[in-house]
């Protein structure tokens, strides 16, 4: 992996904060494909490798435009905790008995690498890519954990404030770190399961593959940042 030319800035500011991995969720049907090929890939790297994924975005509408060609290039993270917002939203959408989730724990790495970039908000919202711009740099990354953001969109300005959130979580929930193609299986931290009926599922389902990084993570399904 090629570092930003700055990347020991940015291990500094992560070991600060006391940032131990990102996040990012899934439906437990993806798990076959990233076991199989070792990787987390973008949207457009399945595509081009014609590797079948279940994508979430086909279930579900928001106002902002999610379907953007630009960001196809990319695997949309959280930082310490996952988007609730946007997850309430798909599991809420997607209720059904035979879905299940799983929440991936990946090595904050990636926040260094050279071509990774930095959303204050949801990479697809007007304020992220006209307000506040999504970009790679340092200041940016800072830009994550302001103490406050006053976000515009079609409905208005919402005015987000960090209000004794811990160092480690970003000011608006729906911030992202944009990851360029892949990620390595090896930089999976942790594969979570909200409870032992999702596990066992989940190990039933991928027996031929090493399911040793599958845990039980309660904590990580709620929406509160502790």
């Amino acid at each position: 992996m090629d570092y930003k030319l700055d990347y020991i800035k940015f291990q500094n500011e992560v070991k600060r904060r006391g940032i131990q991995f990102l996040v990012h969720f899934t439906e437990t049907i993806n798990l076959l494909s990233i076991l199989e090929h070792k990787k987390i890939y973008s949207r457009a790297q399945l595509e081009n490798l014609k590797i079948e994924h279940q994508d979430l975005l086909d279930f579900i509408e928001f106002n902002d435009t999610l379907r953007l060609d630009e960001l196809k290039n990319y695997i949309n993270l959280s930082l310490s905790f996952p988007n609730y917002f946007l997850f309430n939203k798909f599991r809420e959408k997607m209720n059904h008995v035979y879905i299940n989730w799983c929440i991936l724990k990946i090595n904050p790495c990636y926040i260094y690498a050279n071509e990774t970039l930095f959303s204050v908000s949801n990479a697809a919202s007007n304020a992220s890519r006209y307000q506040y711009k999504i970009t790679g740099d340092y200041q940016k990354f800072l830009m994550l954990f302001k103490d406050q953001l006053s976000l515009s969109s079609f409905n208005g300005t919402k005015v987000v404030n960090r209000s004794n959130i811990n160092d480690q979580y970003t000011t608006d929930v729906q911030a992202e770190v944009l990851v360029k193609d892949q990620i390595e299986y090896a930089d999976i931290i942790e594969i979570c399961f909200p409870d032992k009926e999702t596990l066992a599922s989940a190990k039933a389902a991928c027996i031929d593959y090493d399911t040793s990084k599958f845990i039980i993570d309660p904590i990580v399904f709620t929406s509160i940042r502790k």
